[in-house]
């Protein structure tokens, strides 16, 4: 069987793993390039992360005067 293991975009079944750095302990989820080069993220783009019932909202935080703005992008 032939499988194509690239992420697409929007396909069905999308899924991730949760999975643990083996030197910190910390807990990390990959985001798929597509997703990164739709909003125009690159590595060092400081991301928001909230939960809101039983999704996470994840928006890029935008710099500007004393408070972060954070952008309407919602994925």
């Amino acid at each position: 069987m032939n499988e194509n293991r690239e992420m697409q975009k929007n396909p069905e079944e999308n899924f991730t793993t949760i999975e643990v750095d083996p030197i910190t302990g910390e807990y990390y989820v990959t985001i798929p390039e597509w997703i990164l080069n739709d909003f125009g993220w690159y590595e060092g783009t400081q991301l928001n992360m909230e939960v809101d019932g039983d999704c996470i909202v994840i928006t890029e935080v935008k710099d500007g005067g004393d408070w972060p703005h954070l952008d309407n992008t919602v994925w």
